[in-house]
């Protein structure tokens, strides 16, 4: 983990009292470990109060109002710069995953009804959240170091960066890395069940247990990826978040447990004719998503790389008479899935992938092919809704 950041703060005064604060970090300076248990909303106020305090230029402060350790539902954070010139905001402190990301939201929005700005304090606020957050116009701070602390005025944007995942799973959850079998099953699952959706349903569907189900929605919701309702079940699903989360600690070339280069000596095209002769295979990357995009859709960029799955990735390379290459000259990649489940059973013929799968190898897949998932999730919006976001 590095240890620099790079700050920068400009101060520009405005007509009366008011100022401008702009200041931006960036980088892993301020990451926080946090522990196992259960952090108390007094210790996330003062986690916060600390990551405000180091992010403000020396001339301006930062303090919660008397008792605030002792009432964490009422606290007032006060920011000042020089001749006191400054704004306060009302606190709300909680831990990540105790309500939806909606219902949130919706709450915080009314608080700033009380005539105070809102600052919203969380041990960790993931990608959906933050720019839920954002959208809405209420700051935030969590304890691995995201900031986002504005005012109209005096002006203010505070930023900071912090951690990409969560740094560990809330509560019994042990699901912080989401790159299991048992994981792949449930995130395919998520991306094509109706919700809503509970957790044995879900299981059932995934072919998993109820415990692993519970365990990665626990980690999910924490992340502002899905929404659960009184009774544990799933509500909503932000797909598009939940690919993209996914592809943080998946990857096709890193997860599946063998893969081989290879060149199409004739070009894709002979080849990919032939793979729909062959039985066993699933077709993902850029192949299975010009087959997913409607018909009026062209794909934003050529097709360069065929990525396939197969049982013995040699001697299906065998079979469509291609050459061993490395990683830099192939235009062929064959992997050995993670989880057999997605080939064609015995005597079937070549199909294509799961379609989140097919996402999640698009954005880890080398090239331009991150472009190539972001038009097939568009496309994906464009009838499902839950795609968007």
């Amino acid at each position: 983990m590095s240890s620099s950041a790079t700050s920068t703060a400009t101060l520009h005064p405005r007509s009366g009292a008011s100022q401008t604060l702009a200041l931006t970090v960036s980088g892993s300076r301020m990451f926080r470990t946090m522990r196992n248990d259960a952090r108390p909303e007094t210790l996330l106020l003062e986690d916060a109060i600390r990551q405000v305090r180091e992010l403000l230029p020396r001339a301006w402060t930062a303090n919660l109002t008397d008792g605030a350790a002792r009432y964490a539902s009422d606290v007032l954070l006060s920011v000042r710069g020089p001749a006191g010139v400054g704004v306060t905001y009302r606190v709300e402190a909680k831990r990540a995953g105790g309500r939806s990301l909606a219902d949130t939201v919706a709450a915080l929005r009314e608080q700033r009804e009380t005539g105070f700005p809102v600052l919203f304090v969380a041990d960790y606020l993931g990608p959906a959240t933050r720019r839920a957050l954002t959208e809405a116009g209420i700051s935030y701070v969590d304890a691995t170091g995201w900031v986002r602390l504005v005012s109209d005025d005096p002006l203010i944007l505070l930023t900071g960066e912090g951690a990409e995942r969560s740094p560990r799973a809330p509560e019994s959850a042990a699901v912080v890395r989401l790159n299991g079998v048992a994981t792949s099953r449930v995130i395919r699952a998520l991306s094509e069940v109706e919700v809503p959706v509970g957790v044995r349903e879900l299981a059932s569907v995934a072919q998993v247990s109820p415990g692993s189900v519970s365990k990665l929605l626990t980690t999910l919701a924490a992340e502002g990826i899905v929404d659960r309702d009184a009774r544990g079940a799933v509500s909503n699903v932000r797909r598009r978040s939940l690919l993209r989360r996914w592809a943080q600690d998946y990857g096709y070339a890193t997860t599946n447990p063998a893969v081989a280069y290879w060149l199409a000596p004739r070009g894709l095209a002979q080849v990919i004719d032939r793979v729909a002769e062959q039985e066993g295979v699933a077709v993902t990357g850029s192949a299975a998503a010009r087959r997913l995009l409607p018909p009026d859709k062209t794909s934003v960029v050529p097709l360069r790389l065929l990525a396939l799955y197969a049982a013995s990735p040699r001697r299906l390379a065998e079979q469509l008479g291609l050459v061993e290459a490395d990683a830099a000259t192939a235009n062929v990649v064959i992997a050995a899935p993670q989880d057999g489940r997605i080939l064609p059973g015995p005597g079937e013929p070549a199909t294509l992938a799961p379609t989140a799968l097919v996402v999640a190898d698009l954005l880890t897949l080398p090239g331009r092919s991150d472009a190539e998932a972001e038009q097939l999730m568009d496309a994906l919006a464009s009838i499902d809704p839950s795609w968007k976001e």
